[in-house]
């Protein structure tokens, strides 16, 4: 057996797929590649979504690989192996792992396997697998709705990443880099949803709520429905949200703060509004620069600490500024690609 954990630390999940060993496992598994398996789980969480994704690549067929030609003894083996299947009063024989990706290569050699080969695996060819990226842009929001029927929005200058299968998957995962609101559809087999970003993971089953994984310093907010959210590290005691409740990573402390919150202050930009509830100008200018790409100087860093309340459109820059101007009695100016604000 394999004992060296070391060996796949930083391995991805194409390398994890193409490791013979690895191929093994998923399609062949023996006690102690169980065991193997299972001891590098644990000590390795952090590469749990890679394995999983690797695991299907095996299992669908997703492998382009070059192979050398079978040796006599290979040949033998396997050609014993795939008669095993067509008759089962043969003795079993276990596989030696090099031989597994090589299946469909060593039958076209050998003369007649072909068929008992497809026998042999009996599945029909799987559709391919493959990653889709859905993007935006500065002052860009979209909507995507899944192949499970979950809708996604996109806030702008953000990033959601999904599996071609994602509803007929075992498990429902998506990686998001930025702003997006979720409206998860719930199916009828309890198949989970999974979300991760770079600092926590929230688990659901059919829900809607708001993320903010801009930085390490995530949010999530809920708006109906029950999610569990941990870091993703899985350190830290996950934390079960429920309606109204909204729940702050903070990646310094390695810690959640759980508060409750008007949830409509977070839903609001998918109707490309922005709803403020004492949110500083600091955090608005937070924003802009998420949004529009757009740097601040502030010309006295008190006005950093100005507090704004309301509903405000989100059509283009120039509007958004004038309202928050007009509102806090200070000057917003635009210049090379950079606000000014100033008394």
């Amino acid at each position: 057996m394999n004992t060296n954990f070391s060996h796949y630390d930083h391995f991805s999940a194409a390398q994890f797929a193409a490791d013979t060993y690895f191929q093994q496992w998923v399609i062949f598994p023996l006690p102690e590649d169980e065991q193997y398996w299972n001891n590098y789980f644990e000590q390795h969480p952090d590469q749990q979504e890679t394995i999983l994704l690797a695991r299907n690549l095996v299992r669908h067929g997703h492998q382009v690989e070059s192979f050398a030609p079978l040796e006599a003894e290979e040949k033998r083996l396997l050609k014993q192996q795939i008669l095993q299947q067509v008759n089962p009063a043969e003795p079993t024989l276990r596989f030696r792992s090099r031989l597994i990706p090589r299946l469909l290569v060593a039958a076209a050699v050998a003369g007649g396997l072909v068929l008992l080969a497809a026998n042999f695996l009996s599945n029909p060819t799987p559709e391919k697998l493959y990653q889709i990226v859905e993007k935006t842009g500065l002052g860009e929001t979209k909507t995507v709705k899944l192949a499970d029927s979950s809708v996604v929005i996109l806030n702008a200058n953000s990033t959601l990443t999904y599996s071609s299968n994602i509803a007929a998957a075992a498990s429902r995962e998506v990686r998001l880099d930025g702003n997006a609101f979720f409206n998860i559809s719930k199916k009828a087999d309890h198949t989970p949803f999974l979300v991760h970003t770079n600092s926590i993971d929230i688990s659901v089953l059919g829900t809607t709520f708001n993320v903010n994984a801009r930085s390490a310093a995530a949010e999530v907010v809920l708006t109906t429905g029950i999610v569990k959210v941990s870091d993703d590290q899985k350190k830290l005691q996950a934390i079960e949200m429920v309606p109204g409740d909204k729940v702050s990573f903070d990646p310094a402390r390695q810690a959640f703060t759980k508060t409750a919150t008007d949830t409509r202050l977070y839903q609001a930009w998918t109707d490309q509004k922005w709803n403020f509830s004492s949110t500083t100008l600091a955090e608005i200018t937070r924003l802009i620069n998420a949004y529009y790409g757009v740097e601040t100087r502030f010309n006295d860093p008190k006005l950093m600490n100005l507090r704004i309340n309301g509903v405000i459109p989100v059509t283009d820059l120039k509007s958004f500024t004038n309202i928050i101007a007009k509102t806090l009695d200070i000057k917003i100016r635009l210049q090379n690609n950079e606000l000014i604000i100033q008394h």
